[in-house]
């Protein structure tokens, strides 16, 4: 039987929160998957609580990595599954029937299906939906939850795996590549997925800095026309809320045939950019 879906956990000592996503996982009334573990050889108790749980799906490693996502690349590698669901220690499936209740969607080839997730705070749940049309402009200002998210394997094979320099921002930007600038296809799942600790790294207010500048780093890489100024700081900080390029993008984006149009002109620019520039000029 072809296997449907990989569910891929990171850890690095939270025993407790790995219970947890353990938990959740082992008790799905669907089972048509496999769960890997990458736990960063944590010192807390985590392996033992590994070598307590032995459901079929279960498969899992205890090894040092490099980082959040050099431990999800290793999880990607290890992935037979056509589908992946990222569901870090601590995050935990909504309920019993989850993955039955979305097993269909599975079944057609759509790159990402975007199901919703809840913010866990203080025992209180804020739900998180997407919108019926993915736009440019929200995976800039905003992005799909990773944790609710299948992304259809192949997106990894065609687009490489997470950017390892990266140590917060790596899975928006991937987003952002794939759906942003190469248009791949992308539907809404209204079915309750994910339930997302908030302890983690990207939602530490500590690291709100270290998420700009990162992100700085991505737009300049993938739109240098529009970021790459003498005012970047400034640029990424104000732009989404102040820029009238960026009110005319929202405007722009919401048409197919004014999207190609602005993607064939910053083509064109880039290109005369280019020219002039080895000419000296």
């Amino acid at each position: 039987m072809t296997t449907l879906l990989s569910i891929i956990t990171i850890n690095y000592n939270d025993a407790k929160g790995l219970k947890k996503t353990l938990e959740s996982v082992k008790n799905q009334s669907w089972q048509n998957f496999e769960h890997i573990v990458i736990d960063g050889n944590s010192s807390d108790g985590s392996v033992e609580v590994l070598q307590s749980y032995s459901y079929a799906p279960l498969n899992w490693i205890s090894e040092a990595d490099s980082g959040i996502y050099n431990a999800m690349n290793k999880g990607i590698k290890k992935a037979k599954g056509k589908y992946l669901l990222f569901l870090n220690s601590g995050d935990y499936l909504f309920n019993n029937d989850t993955l039955s209740n979305v097993k269909n969607y599975f079944e057609a080839d759509i790159s990402f299906l975007c199901g919703n997730m809840y913010y866990e705070r203080d025992r209180q749940l804020t739900v998180r939906k997407h919108p019926d049309v993915l736009t440019f402009s929200y995976l800039i200002s905003k992005t799909v939850s990773h944790p609710s998210t299948f992304i259809l394997k192949s997106m990894f094979d065609t687009y490489g795996l997470y950017n390892e320099e990266l140590k917060i921002v790596s899975d928006w930007e991937f987003f952002l590549k794939c759906l942003g600038l190469n248009g791949e296809s992308y539907q809404k799942i209204d079915e309750d997925v994910t339930i997302f600790n908030t302890d983690g790294i990207s939602s530490n207010s500590e690291n709100l800095k270290l998420v700009s500048d990162e992100k700085a780093i991505v737009l300049k890489a993938y739109l240098p026309t529009v970021f790459n100024s003498e005012h970047d700081t400034y640029i990424f900080n104000h732009f989404k809320e102040t820029s009238k390029r960026f009110k005319l993008l929202k405007v722009i984006d919401k048409s197919p045939f004014f999207r190609k149009i602005a993607t064939l002109f910053l083509m064109i620019i880039k290109g005369v950019l280019t020219f002039t520039k080895k000419l000296g000029l």
